[in-house]
């Protein structure tokens, strides 16, 4: 399948969507950008997202990403909470992992370990809030700047300007001009193609679940995370200087798989795991204190 699309935002004006909706299969509206602040909704969300619905047109939305803390990117988790208030778009809601006017490397950069964490902690926190999550990159960021093997589980849309995509790894859609024009829209807009099916709009279902999402622990102590799946999970760490992990183990009651998490001195701060088993990835946070 091949659907055509379109992306817009506080950038294109105020769009006349009974003109669009003859044009295009959907729409990726920006709802904001950054953290949540009210200041940072983008100007256009509420009047694009409520006529999508009226109209009937399935709609996604993205955030711009500004994050460069772990509290900066719970924040956009916040941010899009607030403004989708329990409406279930048809399409992913995207986390825009870009720098395009330099706010991250003026500020040192991300790392790919940092960027790729902060996309996981994105969709993994949408999936549990029953959204389907994504991330959108270009190109660029998605060979260089992320560890896209880590995302896999999740949709992506692919950004690249070209007659053809020539990314070599798996994308849902792709954004291939920014110079397009559709009825309804004054000047240009971004034009996409989608490939996927996303029609039951919804997170997909869990074959994996742990015990807890979030645990304040002391320092010394620890915490048994219970893995509610089939095969045995791999575990990866953000914050190895905060938490010891062990390797997943059997649970001798058949409830699942054990990982021993135990909190390391000497300052308060914050780490997380992500466990994966059989394509699902779920993300369980620490806050540890001295």
């Amino acid at each position: 399948m091949r659907e055509n699309g379109i992306d817009v935002s506080y950038a294109n004006g105020r769009v006349d969507w009974e003109k669009v909706r003859g044009s295009v299969d959907f729409a990726i509206l920006r709802c904001g950008y950054g953290s949540d602040l009210a200041s940072q909704d983008d100007e256009q969300w509420e009047r694009n997202v409520t006529e999508c619905i009226r109209l009937g047109i399935p709609w996604g939305a993205y955030l711009y990403s500004y994050a460069m803390t772990v509290v900066e990117a719970r924040s956009e988790v916040a941010h899009v909470l607030r403004l989708l208030k329990g409406r279930r778009p048809v399409f992913p809601v995207f986390l825009d992992m870009e720098d395009s006017d330099g706010y991250k490397a003026k500020r040192g950069g991300l790392s790919r370990r940092m960027a790729t964490d902060f996309c996981k902690l994105f969709c993994l926190e949408l999936t549990a809030a029953g959204c389907l999550a994504g991330v959108y990159a270009n190109k660029d960021w998605a060979v260089n700047r992320l560890y896209m093997g880590e995302l896999s589980a999740f949709p992506f849309w692919l950004a690249q300007y070209n007659d053809e995509a020539t990314y070599p790894g798996k994308y849902d859609l792709w954004q291939y001009v920014s110079g397009g024009t559709v009825p309804g829209v004054a000047g240009k807009v971004d034009m996409n193609y989608n490939y996927r099916d996303f029609s039951a709009g919804k997170a997909p279902d869990a074959a994996l679940s742990l015990d807890t999402r979030s645990k304040d622990m002391a320092v010394g102590e620890r915490y048994t995370v219970l893995a509610r799946c089939r095969n045995k999970p791999t575990v990866d760490i953000t914050g190895r200087d905060v938490i010891q992990v062990s390797e997943p183990r059997l649970d001798p009651s058949g409830r699942g798989w054990l990982i021993d998490v135990v909190g390391l001195p000497p300052q308060t701060r914050f780490a997380h795991i992500t466990v994966t088993a059989d394509s699902v990835a779920r993300q369980c946070n620490f806050n540890v204190s001295g």
